[in-house]
């Protein structure tokens, strides 16, 4: 006879090696199930070598082009699985519901927490760095169903045309759901603040519905639920753009589902709903992907019944998980935050842990500026919850309670961990205390079971009447501290000394009074762009040329602007474990480089002088030259503008032969190009044009023409490709300017740099490869560079030594090549080798 013995809360217990004895047994471990161990351990190291050996060039690309496309492809899965599983749901949907008194203290509470919220919570950001530029990835998915950020861009017509786009380490899932909220709201920042309310909402209702059925207990689940509404850092987020809050809902939506389908009712229908999700999951924060293992471990008896369930189960989530994973390759190495504390280290995750939790106590007075509370978790709270879990381990060794939920619970914070490994994370840093949402739900459940827990095994207390006291304290601790701290959230605690924050709030109402095509030159564009601005960076402003700035005063009506913020005043400090950036010196050199008007200045609100200056004219250069502006070839025709009253006269030339001359006496005039002059494949125009200063300003503008015969080599898929240094460009250098070669510009080609070799797969034969090659103006400092050419892997062409205004125009016979190798190689060494491979386009015979 088995000897059991009975517990001081009168459950009957066993011991430790009787209960691994009969978990043992029903495991039933056989040759199928060492196979489907196999299998598994064979995706996960197939999964983890594809995404080690992925280069960072790659990653980035596919980041972008087809991030966008996959998660698509999760939301059409998730559909479908709430499709096939909607009959399941309509069957048991009333047995799992709890009661209706229950269903209106969930009711009660959740008004309490909206009109606490919109009453003392500012609809704001609370992280600007990362929470504009998921608006603007919101945007792009929106416009141009790419899956990277609009860095800089456009706006026309409620329109945006991105200019420049660059890849996000995490938010892709918030941006996709902004990418589908645009359809039905202006695309815009205001429209994605309104967001993460209803998710907060609809987190604590999922929450509440999955412990009503783990716990057994409508009362306990209150109780849980009323300490995660009520935790300052979520009541704040609800009201931000945050990507945890939808990380909140997911996580809450998934413990529902599971808590929904019992173990013994389980099928694969049920997955085509659980994959997606867990899919959106990852994509809120890239850790998350480390916290799968739960999800997995509480079907394991279905999994064990056949060897194909579980690899099929984890091949599908890798599947999902891919647009998170491959941006960790994407920024495999990444060392913006940290400067001296650097970043994944252990040494990195014991300061966070210690800090986080002094934080978390608010060992220290409140901040000094009106008692400001300045803890994320309130302190009474992190009492709780760390005596609760200590009572909760207690319970597990001594009564052999709980061991599933903490198999379950310790494999979840394996992602907890990796974040305090992985960034500078700790709550000192006002933008990072955001990261405790991630163990929130995970927090409130272990304070309420564990006040529940202690209460019924030291006072013998039956488990409704302790439910009761524990939901009652929960909700009045809750409303209470948050009551009580109410001036703390009107001056938006843990974030108040964000100047960022009130520096957006200032610029999205005072921008708006400027004409519509005005262009802001700012350190962070894509906020720009989040609230309808045409936007550059200061950096890309200073690399304008007189053309482009002619260009853009046209385009803008003279409506140019720099906002000099917060970014623009300081230097960056690199020890500094905040995430940040300065844009000092490129402000000082734009200012001392143009004419400018200061048309705002206000120091009051933020201690530091915001400032807008209207940027009026280039020093140095002549007036006549930055108000003229040529327009590009369309349907053969180029349209010449000018902002002053003079009359000028034009020559001009189409591929190297003089046509005539034109008369610009209007603000703008029209050339019409004869097409007969106007070949398929590349064509260049020429214009010389007479300025009244007695300047000849000479403008090229380049156009292709598409044909049976021709193809630019810029719009060709590239095939491998090795380069030492950057990647390759279309259409730009490889420092992202325009390709100019010996004061020469070319509007297409491939920016490069040695030591290099790109390939081109050609679909069809070519006879001929037209180029121009040369070292960019932008590589001064390089020591010359050789160029050559492979046709099927024969060098057809080996330049000499070519220096810096060096360049050589080819026309090369590749005559039956079914793919050329454009390579750049490096003199002594390859500093400053830019190799560009100008007005590439190939051209076969008729």
């Amino acid at each position: 006879m088995k000897k059991e013995t009975l517990g001081r809360d009168g459950v009957k217990s066993k011991s430790l090696r009787q209960s691994f004895m009969e978990w043992k047994n029903t495991l039933q471990w056989d040759k199928p199930q060492n196979i489907m161990l196999a299998v598994t351990m064979f995706v996960l190291v197939a999964a983890f070598l594809i995404f080690n050996n992925l280069s960072v060039p790659y990653a980035r690309h596919w980041d972008i082009q087809w991030g966008y496309y996959s998660i698509l492809a999760t939301f059409l899965l998730l559909v479908a699985g709430v499709v096939v599983n909607a009959p399941f749901v309509a069957k048991h949907v009333r047995g799992f519901l709890p009661s209706g008194k229950s269903f209106c203290g969930l009711a009660l509470l959740l008004i309490v927490f909206s009109v606490f919220i919109f009453g003392n919570i500012g609809n704001t950001h609370r992280v600007l760095s990362d929470e504009t530029s998921w608006e603007s990835m919101g945007l792009q998915m929106y416009f141009q169903h790419t899956g990277g950020v609009c860095n800089e861009g456009v706006w026309t017509d409620g329109v945006l045309d991105c200019k420049t786009e660059v890849n996000n380490f995490k938010g892709k899932a918030l941006g996709f759901v902004y990418s589908l909220v645009f359809n039905f709201m202006e695309p815009n920042r205001d429209s994605a603040l309104m967001v993460n309310y209803p998710f907060y909402i609809l987190s604590l209702i999922a929450f509440f519905l999955a412990l009503s059925k783990w716990f057994k207990s409508d009362k306990l689940a209150l109780a849980a639920t009323a300490f995660l509404g009520g935790m300052p850092i979520y009541l704040l987020q609800s009201r931000s753009a945050s990507t945890e809050v939808l990380y909140i809902l997911l996580l809450a939506v998934l413990m529902a589902w599971y808590a929904f389908v019992p173990t013994n009712k389980v099928t694969w229908k049920h997955f085509l709903l659980t994959v997606p999700l867990l899919g959106f999951f990852a994509q809120t924060r890239q850790e998350t992907v480390f916290a799968f293992i739960p999800f997995a471990l509480y079907y394991y008896r279905y999994f064990l019944e056949k060897p194909y369930r579980l690899p099929a189960f984890v091949a599908s989530v890798i599947a999902v998980s891919w647009p998170s994973i491959n941006t960790m390759a994407a920024y495999r190495g990444y060392d913006f935050q940290g400067g001296t504390h650097a970043a994944h280290s252990f040494e990195n995750l014991w300061f966070n842990l210690k800090t986080n939790i002094e934080v978390m106590m608010n060992l220290k007075p409140d901040s000094a500026f009106g008692g400001i509370m300045e803890n994320p978790f309130y302190t009474t709270f992190t009492v709780i919850l760390l005596l609760a879990t200590v009572w909760l381990l207690f319970r597990m060794i001594y009564s052999r309670r709980y061991m599933r939920g903490f198999i379950l619970g310790i494999t979840f914070c394996v992602q907890i961990f990796v974040i305090l490994l992985n960034v500078s994370g700790t709550f000192t840093i006002d933008i990072n205390q955001r990261y405790v949402l991630v163990a929130l739900p995970l927090f409130a459940l272990l304070m309420a079971l564990g006040l529940y827990d202690a209460l019924v095994f030291t006072t013998k207390m039956k488990s409704d009447a302790a439910a009761k006291i524990v939901a009652g304290v929960a909700c009045l601790l809750s409303i209470g501290l948050m009551v009580y701290h109410a001036p703390s959230y009107k001056a938006n605690m843990l974030y108040y000394k964000n100047k960022l924050l009130a520096e957006e709030d200032f610029l999205n109402t005072e921008l708006a009074k400027y004409p519509k095509n005005s262009v802001f030159i700012y350190a962070r564009p894509w906020q720009m762009l989040a609230s309808g601005h045409t936007s550059f960076s200061e950096s890309s402003f200073k690399s304008w040329s007189t053309e482009k700035f002619a260009e853009w005063m046209q385009k803008s009506g003279g409506n140019i602007y720099l906002v000099r913020g917060q970014d623009g005043y300081g230097k960056v400090n690199r020890n500094s474990r905040v995430v940040g950036f300065k844009t000092t010196d490129q402000i000082d050199d734009i200012l001392g480089a143009y004419k400018n008007e200061r048309v705002l200045m206000e120091a009051r609100l933020f201690g530091y002088g915001l400032a807008i200056y209207k940027i009026i004219s280039k020093k140095g250069v002549s007036h006549y030259a930055q108000n003229f502006m040529v327009s590009e070839e369309t349907n053969g025709m180029i349209v010449v503008n000018k902002r002053f009253p003079e009359s000028i006269a034009c020559d001009y030339k189409v591929n190297d032969k003089d046509q005539g001359e034109m008369l610009v006496s209007q603000s703008a005039d029209t050339l019409q190009l004869d097409s007969a002059k106007i070949r398929a494949g590349l064509n260049r125009v020429v214009l010389s044009c007479y300025m009244p200063d007695e300047d000849t300003l000479v403008t090229y503008r380049d156009f292709f023409v598409e044909g049976e015969n021709v193809a630019l080599l810029s719009k060709l898929k590239m095939g491998k490709y090795f380069q030492e240094w950057g990647e390759p460009q279309m259409n730009e250098t490889v420092d992202h300017h325009k390709i100019t070669i010996d004061g020469e510009p070319f509007r297409y080609g491939i920016g490069s740099h040695a030591n290099s070799a790109i390939e081109f797969p050609l679909s069809r034969g070519y006879d001929w490869l037209n180029v121009v090659i040369g070292l960019d103006d932008e590589s001064a400092c390089g020591d010359g560079a050789y160029f050559a050419v492979e046709a099927d892997g024969r060098e057809i062409y080996h330049s000499k030594k070519l220096y810096t205004t060096d360049k050589e125009r080819l026309r090369l016979d590749i005559k039956g090549a079914k793919s050329i190798n454009l390579r750049v190689l490096m003199g002594k060494d390859k500093d400053c080798d830019h190799g560009d491979w100008a007005h590439a386009w190939l051209e076969a015979e008729k």
